[in-house]
């Protein structure tokens, strides 16, 4: 049978009715649903629980002290007493840069250092020898390398031969190389004191008697 317009118009009303329900259905879900308050984290990882899965190893069993107001373990502890910025704070020497002084401190003992890690090898007294290292340029003073403080810290083996041959002449050294971390900046810029005051370790002038 034939729809009158009547009906074809009650038939889109209806249609029309039940969009605007369904869309106002939506948005009163998303509002309600971005309205909600954040669940709260489950207790199990919870910091301030010693027994939360945070302080737990692989296999389920304490990994650090037991204590969630304290650092995780008993090494991170004795880690942040040498941690750099803890130094810095510290009574030791500094240089001129503000950086912490080791030769000086080994020259004041107020430490140790120890020969080896294996306490049946025989301790080597440090040499005390300086070497005069001279420079390509006429305008810059010549170095004076002092073996006496390395070898509180270094074996011979650390340094030669692969480093430096130990021969007067052998050692074609370029400051540019030492820069790009070659001969002293092996150790110098990274565990030593950095490169940037030349006067530390140019002390000869050009003529000097050596």
């Amino acid at each position: 049978m034939n729809s009158t317009p009547v009906h074809k118009l009650y038939s889109k009303l209806v249609f029309l009715l039940a969009v605007a329900v369904a869309v106002g259905f939506t948005t009163v879900m998303v509002n309600g649903a971005e309205q909600q308050p954040p669940s709260k984290a489950t207790p199990i990882l919870d910091p301030s629980d010693p027994s939360s899965i945070l302080y737990l190893d692989t296999s389920g069993k304490l990994a650090g002290t037991g204590d969630s107001t304290k650092p995780a373990g008993a090494a991170y502890k004795i880690g942040m007493g040498w941690h750099p910025t803890a130094l810095s704070d510290s009574r030791l020497p500094h240089d001129k840069y503000g950086l912490i002084d080791w030769a000086q401190i080994v020259k004041n003992n107020m430490i140790k250092p120890r020969w080896s890690l294996d306490p049946k090898d025989e301790e080597m007294p440090p040499l005390d020898l300086d070497i005069i290292i001279p420079t390509k340029s006429d305008f810059v003073n010549d170095v004076k390398y002092p073996h006496l403080i390395h070898t509180w810290w270094l074996s011979c083996e650390a340094c030669h031969p692969k480093i430096f041959v130990p021969a007067k002449g052998q050692n074609a050294m370029w400051m540019t190389e030492i820069v790009e971390g070659k001969w002293c900046g092996r150790c110098h810029g990274k565990v030593s004191f950095p490169l940037s005051d030349c006067n530390r370790c140019h002390t000869v002038p050009k003529g000097a008697k050596k």
